[in-house]
């Protein structure tokens, strides 16, 4: 069994580590552990052949429970590739189960964003570490797989539906421009820009998806004067989703939208600002793109851009202009 919490990102992330299980043990049975709020992400998946659910509010009694329950599935292995207070209870409430589980580089991570000193693996990515609990089960040059999720007929149904309801009968691309933290964001006016010049340029129809509390996208969509369509905060995760499988292209910064835009094989391009690959941010996919201030001394400065900026002025966002970001998307989709 694996399990693995949050977030978005980092789930889609994880099912890398399934395909590579399933390339090397094809005969393995897989279950997955994630709380109610992430499980719709998994939904589907032909990897995972139980999905156990747990509420985000699960007290102690509640995580044994659960445990005196699916330990007498028999499982020979717990994956934990989480490591939070959590996982740690779950792995010791399921005592007759041996368990592995990934290790945090607090060090690295305290030497990079306190020192800007970079001691992580050039090779190194989430994906990689997420491997290393398994390591020891796979053939010393294995290739990791990629990430993936599913997408039923039914849910293709749905988003065509909503997105012919929402006005747009051709092809369209996608804004995603919201962030757990706002200084993750790209700038709302270069959207507003880039979407206003792309659009008209390209004859394609930009459609703005995200959480109901991104208020960059009220700022976007309240200032716009191009064709944009917004239907942020009234969709489900698994809508969303469909709707992603269905677009030319993703934009936006880092944020799990674009580690799912790449699981469903679309185009992403991600502006970074304060994150990097080091802390999990990035790209994968050969079709992608990322945009970045990379030679900046200050970046990265926290694990998930949740810091505010200690500098005058935010250079890693600031500095990224709407014709960069154009001329990357022009190259990532050969226009």
């Amino acid at each position: 069994m694996v399990l693995r919490f949050s977030s978005i990102g980092d789930i889609i992330q994880t099912t890398s580590v399934l395909g590579t299980i399933k390339k090397y043990y094809p005969d393995t049975i897989i279950d997955f552990m994630t709380i109610s709020k992430y499980a719709s992400l998994l939904q589907g998946h032909n990897d995972i052949n139980n999905l156990h659910v747990v509420d985000i509010d699960a007290n102690y009694k509640d995580l044994k429970n659960i445990c005196n329950r699916i330990e007498s599935f028999g499982y020979d292995l717990l994956i934990d590739l989480h490591n939070t207070t959590r996982s740690k209870i779950i792995r010791r409430l399921m005592v007759n189960t041996k368990s592995v589980q990934i290790k945090k580089p607090r060090w690295k991570r305290f030497k990079l964003f306190g020192l800007h000193l970079n001691s992580f693996s050039k090779s190194f990515s989430v994906r990689t570490w997420l491997h290393e609990p398994i390591k020891i089960f796979l053939p010393k040059n294995a290739i990791l797989s990629k990430t993936k999720l599913f997408i039923s007929d039914f849910d293709k149904l749905v988003a065509k539906s909503l997105i012919k309801s929402n006005g747009i009968d051709g092809p369209f691309f996608i804004i995603a421009p919201g962030a757990a933290w706002s200084q993750k964001s790209w700038l709302a006016e270069r959207y507003i820009l880039f979407i206003k010049e792309f659009s008209q340029k390209y004859k394609l129809s930009p459609l703005m998806i995200g959480g109901s509390k991104d208020i960059i996208c009220n700022v976007i969509k309240k200032t716009s004067d191009s064709n944009l369509v917004d239907i942020h905060g009234k969709t489900s995760l698994r809508e969303s989703l469909a709707i992603i499988s269905q677009s030319k292209f993703i934009i936006g910064g880092d944020t799990g939208l674009i580690h799912a835009a790449e699981a469903l094989k679309i185009p992403a391009l991600t502006i970074l600002g304060p994150t990097s690959r080091e802390t999990g941010a990035g790209i994968y996919n050969k079709e992608s793109q990322i945009v970045e201030e990379s030679k900046l001394w200050c970046r990265p400065c926290s694990q998930n851009g949740s810091l505010p900026c200690y500098r005058k002025k935010q250079y890693c966002i600031s500095e990224i202009k709407v014709d960069r970001v154009i001329r990357a998307v022009e190259e990532m989709i050969n226009l």
